[in-house]
Order: structure tokens, then C-alpha cells, then sequence
């Protein structure tokens, strides 16, 4: 599997951002997982809601990913578009890890990743896009440890 970075890790202050650009970079190599294939810029994933938040296409994204040197080049082009401002991703930020909750963007198609690529996943504490990623890659107990169970609680002190 190709470690990519964690969907909180940020560039430029957005969450995402790094791991979607990791998504674009093995997209121009030919290195797409398959797995990754079918949600790569889905309107109803992650990276879909990503694009639609900031008002960008997918091919506007490849494209400066392809064009840019490194991070820090995707990062200064993102800043040069007026829809990447500090307030639009202050609100990204807010959103993002709700991203398949009821009620938020992506509801469905979480819905259906739990049926589909998730359906091994019984750990309640994945509810959304961000702790079914952090299930899936190992890290889960890292941004949403588990809770004492009732007679762990009970036999801590007071």
C-alpha cells in the first residue's frame, strides 16, 4: 500500500491538501492504488467536496500538481485563485472531518464506502471519511482512542 499522508496533515493551512496532492502526483505516475481509483475526484468523496469547496476542477488540480516543483508551488498557485482564502479554508478545516456524518456533504457515498470498501469496520468510532481512513491505514486509536470501558471506569480513583 502507498503511505500517503493523513487527511488532517496540512499545506498552506488546509487540511487535505497533502494527501490530495499525493492522490494527483501517483495519478501522473500511473500509481493510483485501485482501491483509489474509483473515489480519485468523486463528487461524492473527499477529494470531490475538496474541488467543489474551492471551486476548482480536477484538471485544474492535476494540471498545477503536474506543473509544480513541489508542495510549496501547489500551495502558492492554490493562494493565487481568489476561492483559496483564509476564511474559505478556516471553513474547510470545519468541514472536512465531518465529511460522511449524517447531515453533512459526502453522507451517501460514505454510506455506500461502508458498505463497499469498509464493510470489515465494526468500530463505531468510524463515522466518518477522516476515522474510516485512519481505520483503514492503522492510526485510528491515534485521533479517536477508544473509550474505558465501564469497568475500567469504575476502578479508576476519584
Amino acid at each position: 500500500m502507498t503511505k500517503l499522508r493523513r487527511p488532517a496533515d496540512t499545506l498552506g493551512d488546509c487540511m487535505w491538501l497533502p494527501r490530495f496532492i499525493d492522490k494527483c502526483r501517483l495519478h501522473h505516475a500511473g500509481a493510483l492504488p485501485a482501491d483509489f481509483q474509483a473515489p480519485f475526484c468523486s463528487p461524492f468523496g473527499i477529494d470531490g467536496i475538496f474541488l467543489q469547496h474551492f471551486a476548482l476542477t480536477k484538471d485544474e488540480m492535476l494540471a498545477a500538481v503536474g506543473a509544480a516543483a513541489d508542495d510549496a508551488a501547489v500551495a502558492a498557485w492554490l493562494a493565487s485563485r481568489g476561492t483559496f482564502t483564509a476564511e474559505k479554508i478556516a471553513a474547510w478545516n470545519a468541514l472536512a472531518p465531518q465529511i460522511g456524518k449524517p447531515g453533512f456533504p459526502g453522507e451517501k457515498g460514505f454510506a455506500w464506502a461502508r458498505r463497499h470498501l469498509y464493510a470489515a469496520c465494526t468500530d463505531p468510532r468510524v463515522d466518518s471519511g477522516f476515522t474510516a481512513i485512519a481505520w483503514d491505514e492503522g492510526f485510528l486509536d491515534e485521533i479517536a482512542p477508544r473509550a474505558p470501558a465501564a469497568d475500567d471506569r469504575a476502578a479508576q480513583p476519584q
